[in-house]
């Protein structure tokens, strides 16, 4: 059998349907995040080799054009543009949307506070994994939005197929979103939602080229510690062949590796700039839930300061603040995403919200004093 054939294989097997190799969600022995399934993909990782992105995935049918249903490429729109700049300029920090709710007014409360954080680069609206009800990433945009948050979207291919998403692509980039996090999404059978239908029709490489020909900004994500681990940053560099602009590492608990990925990534043919994911957590609670998700590993120090003053949710902001800065120390890495989760007190998740901007502002404050050092004129 040919490689390409047992590449098809290898994505007739995944229950995510990958076609450019495998998900974040691959466990430390090659275990799919399915239980009691293998990854496909990580089993022969020789045949990751052969992929790259070809344009003819994207390619909209000749029926659609022909009924007039096709959306055209769309120019680069201005706030995709202005976030560019931002993430040219560097540092960056964007945050979650942690809220766990369908109450507009909540949402519209979250991005009202993380909008009128100058810390902030932008607020990452993804959809919190297993939440039953949830509200679309164009409505939730829409209420971000108009609350003055600048805002990247969340798009997931775990609940739509492509009609679908060029559809939600479309309406963000009218909205005025800067950008979306193309993410393939974490499969039902992880979740609460184990009676709903995975769609996975595309993954979040594809996602990224339709993204960009919509004239968004994109950014993606790729877990550094997941096996093959030689192969991830291939894939980040693959993706950002397709279209994706900056990577987001996920939770990664160890420095090193990150180190490892970084360098790798630079070799590449497509050396894209990424950021770092931080976690903010402020209880025990908060920490069991973030570290249950499947691809997070926490790191140790972080976890052990939550731990450790139970009582003050301080100490988990200050140790993110210190393994922050020692992120934004490696080569390649322009900022850090914070993340959070809703604890057994924070149901609605504005306690989490409100400790992100916490965060944030105590990592830029850390910050500017390395900025004014690098914009000040040279002594003579």
């Amino acid at each position: 059998m040919t490689s390409l054939h047992l590449l098809r294989d290898a994505t007739r097997r995944c229950p995510k349907r990958m076609v450019y190799g495998p998900c974040g969600g691959v466990s430390a022995d090659g275990g799919c995040e399915v239980p009691g399934i293998r990854c496909s993909f990580a089993e022969d990782p020789v045949l990751l080799r052969e992929l790259d992105f070809s344009a003819a995935d994207i390619q909209t049918p000749d029926t659609a054009h022909a009924s007039g249903d096709a959306l055209p490429p769309s120019p680069r729109r201005a706030a995709a543009a202005a976030l560019g700049d931002l993430v040219a300029t560097a540092p960056v920090i964007t945050a979650d949307l942690p809220v766990r709710t369908v109450d507009p007014a909540v949402v519209a409360d979250a991005g009202a506070r993380l909008g009128a954080m100058t810390a902030l680069t932008a607020v990452i609206a993804g959809e919190p994994p297993g939440l039953r009800e949830s509200l679309s990433p164009t409505h939730k945009a829409l209420l971000l939005v108009a609350a003055g948050a600048r805002v990247i979207s969340g798009i997931t291919c775990r609940d739509r197929n492509r009609v679908a998403i060029e559809g939600e692509l479309a309406a963000l980039a009218d909205l005025g979103v800067s950008g979306i996090l193309a993410v393939t999404g974490d499969h039902p059978a992880t979740t609460a939602l184990r009676d709903a239908d995975p769609v996975f029709d595309l993954d979040s490489t594809r996602v990224a080229a339709l993204a960009r020909r919509a004239g968004l900004f994109v950014a993606v994500a790729e877990q550094p510690s997941a096996p093959p681990v030689d192969y991830r940053p291939k894939r980040l560099a693959l993706k950002a062949r397709a279209g994706a602009e900056l990577g987001i590492l996920n939770l990664c608990g160890d420095i090193a590796d990150i180190a490892r990925f970084t360098s790798a990534l630079a070799t590449t043919a497509a050396p894209v700039p990424v950021l770092v994911s931080v976690p903010v957590l402020t209880s025990a609670s908060s920490a069991r839930r973030l570290a249950s998700l499947p691809g997070v590993n926490l790191p140790p120090s972080i976890v052990a300061a939550a731990l450790a003053a139970p009582t003050d949710p301080g100490a988990g902001i200050r140790a993110a603040v210190d393994w922050a800065g020692r992120a934004l120390g490696l080569p390649g890495v322009v900022g850090v995403h914070l993340s959070a989760v809703v604890d057994d007190e924070d149901a609605s998740g504005i306690a989490a919200v409100d400790a992100l901007a916490a965060a944030a502002t105590a990592i830029r404050d850390t910050l500017r004093p390395r900025t004014a050092v690098l914009a000040a004129p040279e002594e003579r």
